[in-house]
């Protein structure tokens, strides 16, 4: 009796295996062995024309079909009047993309505020005068002043052209009793084009070499107001060109922020003597519109045998925005 009670208890412990088994594996073997024919066939344009007749396609499926093949499973433009899904695949289909080439030009331009004064001697017609205007009195002095400057590149060639057109005046008092008072002038045109060749270009900015000319045309007046002598007024404007060779270079500390430099020396011909520093930053407010502002030097060393002098230095702040096209 106790033999067999053990041979139904194993019998019965192992149908209880089997059946665990069974029923834990068939959800797996449901999933796996699926027919063939239960699969979920993508619907075409036919289809719909076939069974669902008047019916629009699934728009929802084509606004989210990535490859052709799959726009073309949900409808057959060739044979689709639905008015609504030809937009949506042109749009995808046509869109170009947009190329840019190194050999574009590309073009930027940028007005600027040149806050300057000159110190220095002027003279005219052999009247000489010191001048003195710092910066700090710009406004007070800055009778006109348009500026403004033009880059232009195409491939590793550079030209960039700068244009400013000043007319600073100050009257003080002269020692001694000569002369009561002294007024002076300087009305100064400087046109500034130059080419060159970029060496290095990268994200991280670039390094231009340059040469081209100095072009200033200068009028220079000396008023001195009457004292002990009769008061004396002259005027007298040169124009001269003056060969330079210089460098231009920008860092992009990020994609918004820059720092940027110039600089440029000659003499020889025209001057004796003219040279030019800037050093500033940048922030781009957009893509192709930046600010920008630092500080600029210029020196200029002319003088005729006529008696005309500009042997000045102008420095100040520099301020403005650039446009890129």
């Amino acid at each position: 009796m106790n033999s067999k009670f053990i041979r139904n208890s194993f019998s019965l412990f192992l149908f209880a295996i089997m059946f665990a088994l069974g029923a834990a594996l068939a959800p797996a073997r449901a999933q796996t062995a699926e027919p063939a024919d239960a699969q979920e066939k993508p619907a075409t344009a036919s289809d719909e024309k076939k069974d669902e007749a008047g019916q629009p396609p699934d728009r929802l499926k084509l606004a989210f079909a990535k490859t052709k093949s799959e726009r073309s499973d949900v409808l057959d433009v060739s044979t689709s009047k639905d008015p609504f899904a030809a937009p949506v695949l042109e749009k995808s289909l046509k869109r170009p993309a947009k190329q840019t080439s190194g050999s574009d030009w590309q073009v930027a331009f940028a007005p600027y505020l040149y806050m300057t004064g000159v110190t220095g001697t002027i003279g005219a017609r052999g009247q000489v005068a010191e001048i003195d205007l710092d910066f700090a009195d710009v406004f007070e002095h800055l009778n006109l002043g348009v500026m403004g400057a033009l880059e232009l590149k195409k491939g590793r060639f550079v030209s960039t052209t700068d244009l400013m057109w000043i007319k600073l005046g100050e009257e003080r008092e002269t020692p001694g009793q000569l002369y009561s008072s002294v007024k002076l002038g300087v009305n100064m045109f400087v046109f500034d084009p130059e080419v060159g060749y970029r060496l290095y270009e990268s994200e991280k900015g670039n390094f231009d070499v340059l040469g081209g000319l100095r072009i200033m045309s200068v009028e220079n007046n000396v008023n001195l107001r009457a004292g002990i002598l009769p008061a004396v007024d002259v005027s007298e404007r040169k124009t001269w060109a003056t060969p330079v060779i210089g460098a231009h270079g920008t860092l992009n500390l990020s994609p918004k922020f820059f720092l940027a430099t110039k600089f440029d020396i000659g003499g020889g011909i025209g001057a004796d003597f003219t040279g030019q520093f800037y050093g500033g930053a940048g922030y781009r407010i957009k893509p192709n519109i930046a600010l920008i502002g630092g500080y600029r030097y210029v020196k200029t060393d002319y003088d005729s045998e006529e008696g005309f002098i500009f042997n000045t230095t102008m420095n100040g702040i520099l301020m403005g925005a650039k446009f890129s096209f």
